[in-house]
């Protein structure tokens, strides 16, 4: 049987369904959000202030892990007001993969940053062929590294519109981003990056989330 061919992203209205995913459940969604925001602003307050090599890897280290365990409602909210229909809400009692998908993220977390570092491209490129894993382990039950694998298989065809949709979420942190640069990170630029982040690390969850219902609808 012929490998059937995902659906083609229109970048435009994938973005729109995200806006009015995150308009289904503001309240929830910026709460998740800001829990999640908060590591990497704890993770910069923390290195700041200790000001040593060592103990900032150890940050940085541990800020992977708790990423993982901050992602996971907002993954799971993101998704759920993107279901309807036959797409169900991700049940209650799924709790038990929550642990599967920390393992994934500090996977993916790692590889991207690693990739970044020595060249900015190999980090997007991997950025777009893992990206929807968060979905598969919550939806599908995969374990950890077969939705990275299941990632990779989805996005095939889609990955330059996925950047082009990257580079418009990614737009929506540049107020998030000046502030912490013309801040110095100091530790009031640091809040302010949590504050203006919060909104659209939502807004670019749920359009994720909204991909991912694209590209998986038959």
């Amino acid at each position: 049987m012929p490998r059937r061919e995902p659906p083609v992203l229109r970048v435009g209205s994938v973005f729109r369904e995200g806006l009015a995913g995150f308009g289904r459940e503001p309240t929830s969604l910026l709460v998740r959000s800001a829990y999640l925001m908060a590591v990497p602003t704890a993770v910069l307050l923390v290195s700041r202030a200790a000001d040593n090599y060592w103990a900032d890897l150890a940050v940085w280290l541990l800020g992977l892990a708790l990423g993982g365990y901050a992602a996971w409602p907002l993954s799971r909210s993101a998704l759920a007001v993107t279901s309807s229909g036959r797409h169900r809400r991700p049940s209650e009692d799924d709790w038990w993969v929550r642990d599967g998908f920390v393992r994934a993220s500090v996977t993916f977390y790692f590889t991207v940053a690693v990739g970044t570092l020595l060249l900015f491209v190999p980090g997007i490129m991997v950025l777009m062929i893992y990206s929807l894993y968060p979905f598969l382990i919550i939806e599908r039950k995969a374990r950890g590294f077969e939705a990275l694998a299941l990632s990779s298989e989805l996005t095939r065809g889609n990955r330059l519109r996925l950047l082009q949709l990257l580079l418009i979420c990614l737009a929506l942190f540049v107020p998030a981003a000046f502030l912490l640069y013309r801040s110095g990170t100091s530790p009031l630029g640091v809040i302010g990056m949590l504050v203006a982040g919060t909104p659209a690390l939502a807004v670019g969850s749920v359009t994720w989330a909204a991909a991912y219902r694209t590209i998986t609808r038959n």
